[in-house]
């Protein structure tokens, strides 16, 4: 399923903030890993096969940090990438608020005020300052997060509203 990244024209803009990408595995709360399934467009936490870092065999993700225009207290816009089989993807929010994983190039400028691949990182609370969160630019209260209910974990956009925040959507970085 080939998808193209298209972003609506407002007067707001993200801009490409470096040309570094950040690597990291994301962690939900049971300590599983975020891994990829490109080929079948989603992605699931699994648990890692020992205590420490991947083996290497296992996909990284990339933070891609974005710059904007306007000023807000929303987050740092990040893009959530990895490569595969020289492939390189995006995790977006598609038309219907499920994630998808879009086979495209990042794009250095992107115009509007949100896009279906900007994420706002943000410490997911004062007292887990080395957890995030990352709430859709496109959904406002809309985070990446799993379902408690699923047994496969599989990445998905949660509505929290306000300050309503549970643990399903608490990552740590690896």
């Amino acid at each position: 399923m080939s998808m193209s990244c298209a972003y609506a024209d407002e007067v707001d803009a993200f801009k490409c903030g470096s040309s570094e990408s950040i690597p990291c595995n994301l962690k939900n709360i049971f300590n599983q890993i975020l891994i990829p399934y490109p080929e079948k467009c989603f992605a699931a936490f699994q648990a890692c096969r020992t205590e420490e870092e991947p083996d290497g065999s296992q996909p990284i993700f990339f933070l891609k940090k974005y710059k904007e225009l306007a000023w807000h207290d929303r987050g740092l816009a990040v893009a959530i990438t990895f490569k595969e089989n020289n492939k390189n993807y995006v995790v977006s929010v598609n038309s219907d608020s499920s994630i998808v994983l879009n086979q495209c190039e990042l794009p250095q400028d992107i115009p509007g005020m949100q896009s279906e691949i900007i994420f706002y990182q943000k410490v997911f609370r004062e007292e887990h300052p080395n957890s995030f969160r990352f709430e859709s630019s496109l959904k406002q209260n809309f985070y990446l997060g799993f379902s408690a209910d699923d047994y496969n974990k599989k990445l998905v956009l949660k509505h929290l509203p306000g300050d309503n925040l549970d643990e399903t959507i608490m990552f740590t970085f690896v």
